[in-house]
């Protein structure tokens, strides 16, 4: 199952099962969404670990910096802020990055809607 974790892109049911997985401390991997605050405060995928809009990448990639050689899996909308995202955390040198198709439209599990 952690064959997932070295794909480009994963789908909403792949990030269901991964996030199960890491609940039960199978395997370890970051989830950042990308999208702006407001977006994430009316909803987000239950197992966020870091909110880091595209806006302000460049300032808040510092919070993850020390995790580069564990697999982030980078979430918005739809999935063209998150890949973009990932294009630029991979310049930046992180190892495992991966993109989720279709975003949060696409998610198929817990969401948390509000604050």
């Amino acid at each position: 199952m952690t064959d997932l974790l070295s794909k480009k892109e994963i789908n909403g049911e792949e990030l269901k099962e991964l996030l199960h997985l890491r609940k039960n401390n199978k395997l370890q991997f970051l989830l950042v969404d990308v999208r702006e605050e407001y977006e994430y405060n009316v909803s987000r995928i239950n197992g966020v670990d870091f909110l880091m809009p595209l806006s302000e990448l460049y300032d808040k990639v510092k919070e993850i910096e020390n995790q580069k050689e564990l697999p982030i899996v980078m979430q918005c909308k739809l999935g063209g802020r998150s890949q973009q995202a990932q294009r630029q955390l991979e310049i930046m040198g992180f190892k495992n990055v991966i993109n989720l198709a279709g975003g949060i439209t696409e998610y198929t599990g817990d969401i948390i809607y509000g604050n």
